[in-house]
């Protein structure tokens, strides 16, 4: 990344797509943006949860730069659906028994 490409000013128009899996998830075109992770943030809410990697494409139109982000997402794996283990079901070793 280079030095025009971190800097943003809030006038700037921004374009911004998020796309999974080549199916672009999520799309945008505003101002009022004050950083890149504002972007990502509020693209990363506009598409909701996905799974697996993404990329990020951000336009500024206003300076004339591009740049491309990759992102990763996961399915968080529900708590109830993890197996609980009462302690009657473990037997620990024991080198005295």
């Amino acid at each position: 990344m280079n030095n025009n490409a971190a800097s943003l000013s809030i006038n700037d128009l921004i374009f911004a797509t998020l796309e999974v899996g080549g199916k672009t998830v999520a799309s945008v075109s505003k101002t009022n943006f004050g950083s890149i992770d504002d972007i990502v943030r509020f693209i990363g809410s506009m598409a909701g949860r996905f799974m697996g990697l993404a990329r990020l494409n951000i336009r500024n139109k206003t300076q004339g730069w591009t740049m491309n982000l990759a992102l990763a997402s996961r399915q968080r794996t529900p708590q109830s659906a993890l197996p609980s283990a009462l302690p009657t079901q473990y037997r620990q070793a024991s080198l005295f028994a």
